[in-house]
């Protein structure tokens, strides 16, 4: 009796390790959370940018403003896995926020306000099409040296997906400016396609395909492989009399058969929508790619959302805190336990320069840090946001991001080190350390957030009398934020 319950007792244990290891790697693929606001949708006129970066390991946040430079007439770049790229030789200046040795977690904002950042998409593709390895860890941050505007970012994406192929299963690229935001979805190897979100919208990424329908037609809000359609074809993804008009989520994406409040993606998606749109929405409800929402969008919104876990509805799985961390549940929520940083870009070309770029950054899982601004004009970065050189250099920023040695013997001197810090402390008693967190740091948030108008009205003033005086003056502000977090830090690391 004993050696047959033993024989049907080990099946179900195997079952239920595999079923465990299967949603570990799942969860490891449901990588970052993006919102795209057009200009008119945005409460000031801006183009704004939310991202959440999710990934796993042993990372080190290095945020760096690089210098733009110029190599000469032409540079060639290397891809990394043979592949080589010749181009011009004059790099953009740009705001690096660097995930050490990921291929595919950096995020960019350059000095024309371009901003790229991604999420994972698992695409049906499985047909390796690449040129010398391909290309995949440098895509992003080509753009962003290269480009002056989002449509100007999209097509340079494209050709370079077209002449290398893309090395990962699939992903889609959030890429704006000041004037307009894109989604540039692609599948492994050579095809792309991207969609304009219009200019009253908002549009919401998790981790699958959102661009649904596509118009070859309209170069101004689509653009992408001419022979998209064909491609599926022939690959026998779509048959237009049984499909019907062509859906590019649907075609594209990977199948699963998961019910959606488990896949990882439309829990969230929806969380969004009910959220940013004022309306009831059904976790199984077909949703669009773009939408208005129910009220100007703000910064302080965005941050709202970005930090969610679905608090207050039926998919809270803590009850409120009461049942451990919400950052890891039975629902892939939208902050999460893979949250490496979160950022919100502010993008408004009616400001003046130093200040039409402004980014809402947090060093950590933004439940448990805060954002601080940081505006592109400034000259030097605050302490203890990122290490290594400043001056561009293809070769040594591969190495160093691949092998960051010496990034890993200057983490004790970066404030992610202390965030993370605290982020531990809080994970293993959330209930009444999220209360630590409200208490000490949202305060120094709300801060700046309240005296943002203040601030930039001043800065206006004096950068009309003198810049010099005003770019200093935007120094110290920025500087101040993070000087005063990280005292914050420090007491809160003698107390815990």
């Amino acid at each position: 009796m004993k050696k047959r319950s033993l024989l049907f007792i080990i099946p179900v244990i195997l079952l239920l390790v595999l079923a465990q290891i299967l949603q570990a790697a799942d969860r490891k693929e449901l990588n970052c959370y993006t919102v795209l606001v057009g200009k008119k949708a945005s409460a000031d006129g801006s183009v704004m940018v939310a991202h959440n970066e999710d990934d796993s390991g042993d990372i080190i946040l290095n945020v760096r403003k690089i210098a733009p430079h110029n190599y000469g007439p032409e540079v060639k770049i290397s891809l990394g896995h043979g592949a080589t790229y010749q181009t011009g030789g004059q790099t953009n200046g740009f705001i690096w926020i660097e995930a050490s040795t990921q291929e595919f977690a950096d995020s960019f904002v350059n000095q024309y306000g371009v901003v790229i950042t991604s999420d994972a998409c698992a695409s049906r593709e499985n047909n390796e099409d690449y040129t010398d390895g391909g290309i995949g860890y440098m895509l992003r941050r080509i753009v962003a040296e290269k480009a002056r505007t989002a449509r100007e970012a999209v097509r340079l994406a494209g050709e370079l997906i077209e002449k290398f192929g893309y090395r990962s299963s699939g992903r889609t690229y959030s890429i704006a400016d000041r004037n307009e935001a894109w989604m540039l979805a692609v599948i492994r190897g050579r095809h792309w396609f991207a969609r304009r979100v219009p200019d009253d919208e908002v549009a919401i990424i998790p981790n699958y395909y959102t661009i649904r329908q596509i118009r070859l037609d309209d170069p101004e809000n689509f653009l992408g492989s001419p022979d998209i359609i064909d491609y599926a074809r022939k690959n026998g993804w779509y048959d237009e009399e049984k499909d019907g008009p062509f859906d590019f989520k649907k075609v594209f994406s990977r199948p699963s058969r998961r019910e959606p409040v488990f896949d990882g993606n439309s829990l969230r998606l929806w969380r969004g929508l009910i959220m940013l749109s004022g309306q009831n929405w059904k976790v199984e409800d077909d949703f669009p790619f773009s939408f208005k929402p129910a009220d100007k969008i703000t910064a302080e919104k965005l941050l709202s959302l970005l930090r969610d876990h679905y608090e207050g509805t039926e998919y809270d799985a803590t009850s409120g805190y009461k049942e451990g961390s919400p950052n890891l549940t039975r629902f892939r929520t939208i902050c999460t336990s893979s949250t490496i940083n979160s950022f919100v870009a502010v993008l408004n070309d009616q400001k003046p320069e130093p200040i039409a770029t402004l980014l809402w950054l947090a060093l950590g899982k933004p439940d448990t840090t805060i954002y601080l601004p940081i505006y592109y004009g400034i000259e030097n970065m605050p302490e203890g946001l990122g290490t290594g050189p400043a001056v561009h250099n293809y070769e040594l920023f591969y190495q160093q991001h691949f092998k960051p040695e010496e990034l890993i013997a200057a983490r004790d001197r970066l404030l992610h080190t202390r965030v993370l810090r605290l982020e531990r402390v809080v994970e293993g008693n959330y209930g009444q350390m999220i209360q630590v967190v409200k208490a000490e740091l949202r305060p120094l948030e709300k801060e700046y957030l309240n005296g943002q108008k203040l601030f930039e009205s001043k800065f206006n003033d004096l950068y009309r009398k003198s810049p010099s005086d005003a770019i200093k003056t935007l120094d110290r502000y920025v500087s101040s934020a993070f000087n005063r977090l990280n005292k914050i830090y420090k007491k809160l690391e003698a107390k815990y």
